[in-house]
């Protein structure tokens, strides 16, 4: 077996242990005034400092396992509901790779063509309205991916429509509730990119989240049959041995992949 020792030292980005995270809070509190005011041009300002600091800040290092990480809204990113996951799989030396809460957000925009097209309920704008409104929020994103893509590490706003593409692939659209088929998009988006680990943090018995994500692990694989995926369910009286039994091999068999591809 490998030791989680070299491991661990060989993989290590920050330059200062517990960087990343300091500089992560500090652009949180100075972007608060700014998303107070609605200053897109300030927060756009900001963001190029917080990426020269975080550039500097870290050791260039593309040796690393990532991993994604998707679910209901709720449980994956709040840390007390899955029970500081995320921390644990980065103190393990692992890039967590979460997508980014703006995906829930807009998938509004696709559900309208999906609810009218599939007649499932009314849609109270016409498309175009809605199409226009689209372009205009994924605009505003695409500016600050302009100014991000000079970070290597740096991951893109989704293209919403793209990633209901790939998700149609692997499940039917119209499972538009709640997160439905945002999951398969984003383990789909995930594939696309590259990252082949990934785990789904769902409520138990949740129809939107814990069924579909069991649901689609046979045509998921089918299409993308090197992904390599974990699905874990939390409630109140779920066993954190159990949650980190499992996640420990997910971890070591990433970490065994990249070494093996060395």
């Amino acid at each position: 077996p490998v030791s989680t020792e070299i491991l661990k030292e060989k993989i290590q980005r920050e330059k200062e242990k517990g960087k990343a995270k300091e500089l992560r809070e500090k652009y949180i509190d100075l972007a608060l005034p700014y998303i107070k005011k609605r200053s897109t041009k300030g927060l756009l300002h900001l963001f190029k400092h917080a990426i020269h600091e975080f550039d500097t800040a870290i050791e260039h290092n593309d040796n690393i396992p990532i991993m994604g990480v998707v679910g209901e809204i709720y449980v994956k990113y709040n840390s007390f509901s899955h029970k500081n996951v995320l921390e644990w799989l980065s103190h393990e030396g692992i890039e967590v790779v979460a997508p980014s809460m703006y995906n829930f957000f807009i998938n509004s925009f696709v559900n309208f063509h999906i609810n009218k097209n599939l007649n499932i309920k009314e849609v109270s704008l016409p498309l175009f309205i809605t199409d226009t409104l689209y372009k205009i929020v994924y605009g505003c994103a695409k500016r600050f991916d302009k100014i991000g893509q000079s970070f290597r590490y740096y991951r893109p706003f989704a293209d919403i429509f793209h990633d209901a593409e790939l998700a149609s692939k692997i499940i039917n659209l119209s499972a538009n509730f709640g997160e439905g088929w945002l999951i398969p998009a984003e383990l789909a988006s995930f594939a696309e990119n590259k990252v082949y680990n990934a785990v789904s943090l769902q409520p138990f018995g949740c129809i939107a989240n814990q069924v579909i994500s069991k649901g689609i692990e046979k045509k998921l694989k089918k299409v993308y049959p090197q992904m390599n995926l974990l699905f874990l369910d939390f409630d109140g009286g779920t066993s954190e041995a159990n949650i980190f039994n499992r996640l420990h091999f997910m971890v070591e068999n990433a970490k065994q992949s990249l070494l093996n591809k060395e």
